[in-house]
C-alpha cells in the first residue's frame, strides 16, 4: 500500500471512528471496529471502486458495530449507549435552536427515535455526508434518502411537540 493511500486511509477512518462513538459505541470496541475496517479495505481493494470508498469504509464499520450489537442481543440497550451529547456539541443549522432545558428535551426526544432514524440523522449532520454518498452507502436511491430524512426529522419534531416539557 502505497503512503498516500495509507494517509487517506488514516484520515477517513478517523471520521468514521467518531461516527461510531457518536452512534454508542465504546471507545475500545470502536478501535476494534476500525482495525477490522482497514483490513477487509486492505484485503479487498483492488475490489473497491475509488469514487465510492468513503462509503464503503463507513458502510463496514457501521455493519461491524450493529453485528457486534447483535452477538451482545444488546440492540435494546442501543439507545441507551446512544449520547447525543456529541452531536449537540457539532454545529448545525437546528442547533442555533437548541439551548439549556430545550437541548435537554432534545436528547431525551433523540433517544427515542427509531435506530435507523439516528443513524440517518448523524450520517447527514454529524458526518455530513451528501445525500448522494447516504444512498449509496445505504444501498438505495437519493430520493429514498430524502424521503427518509425527511420523515426522521418530523419524527422529531413531533416528538417535541408531543413532550409537555417543550413550552
Amino acid at each position: 500500500m502505497d503512503e498516500e493511500l495509507g494517509l487517506y486511509l488514516e484520515r477517513k477512518l478517523k471520521g468514521v471512528y467518531y461516527v461510531l462513538l457518536k452512534m454508542g459505541a465504546k471507545k475500545e470496541d470502536a478501535e476494534d471496529i476500525l482495525q477490522e475496517t482497514a483490513y477487509r479495505f486492505v484485503q479487498l481493494l483492488d475490489g473497491v471502486d475509488e469514487r465510492y470508498m468513503d462509503a464503503w469504509l463507513y458502510r463496514v464499520a457501521i455493519n461491524l458495530f450493529y453485528d457486534g450489537l447483535k452477538k451482545q442481543k444488546t440492540m435494546g440497550r442501543y439507545l441507551a449507549l446512544f449520547e447525543t451529547d456529541d452531536l449537540l456539541d457539532l454545529y448545525t443549522p437546528e442547533q442555533s435552536l437548541i439551548d439549556g432545558e430545550f437541548e435537554k428535551q432534545m436528547k431525551i426526544a433523540m433517544s427515542k427515535l427509531r435506530p435507523k432514524d439516528t443513524e440517518i440523522l448523524l450520517l447527514k449532520y454529524s458526518a455530513g455526508f451528501s445525500l448522494k454518498d447516504m444512498a449509496h452507502l445505504l444501498e438505495t436511491t437519493d430520493k429514498s434518502i430524502k424521503t427518509q430524512l425527511a420523515r426522521a426529522k418530523k419524527r422529531l419534531r413531533k416528538m417535541i411537540e408531543e413532550d409537555t416539557y417543550f413550552e
